[in-house]
C-alpha cells in the first residue's frame, strides 16, 4: 500500500470515529444521558466516555415506551451485543436490525443508520 492509501485509510478512520461519536451523543441525548457514562455529551470525547450503564438501564427498561425500548436495545448492542440481544428479547419483537428499527421514528432511525455506517467495533 503506498503512502497516500495509508493516508487516506487513516483520515477515514478518524472521519469515522468522529461521526459514529456524533451520532451517538445524539441517541444518548435522546434516550437521556442518566442512562450513559461516566462523562457527558458536552464532556465527552471518545465512545468510552458514554457507555451505556447496567444499572440505570436495566430500571428504566420495562418503563420506556415500545420504541424507545426498541432503540434502546439497539444502541446497546453497538456497546455490548449480547446485552443488545438479551434487551431486545423483553419486548415484543424480533431480534434483529429490522425488527429493532421497524417502529421507529426518522430520527432514531437516522442516529442508527450513522452509527452502522461509522461503527469500527467498540
Amino acid at each position: 500500500m503506498n503512502k497516500d492509501n495509508v493516508m487516506n485509510v487513516l483520515l477515514q478512520t478518524e472521519e469515522k470515529h468522529a461521526r459514529f461519536l456524533a451520532a451517538w451523543k445524539r441517541g444518548v441525548e435522546f434516550l437521556g444521558p442518566g442512562l450513559f457514562g461516566p462523562k457527558t455529551v458536552e464532556t465527552a470525547r471518545d465512545k468510552d466516555d458514554l457507555r451505556p450503564l447496567q444499572e440505570p438501564v436495566s430500571a428504566v427498561f420495562k418503563q420506556e415506551s415500545g420504541g424507545e425500548e426498541q432503540f434502546l436495545a439497539a444502541m446497546v448492542s453497538f456497546y455490548d451485543p449480547i446485552w443488545g440481544e438479551q434487551l431486545a428479547s423483553r419486548i415484543n419483537c424480533p431480534r434483529s436490525v429490522c425488527g429493532l428499527t421497524y417502529n421507529l421514528d426518522h430520527e432514531c432511525t437516522s442516529i442508527l443508520c450513522e452509527l452502522l455506517i461509522n461503527y469500527e467495533g467498540w
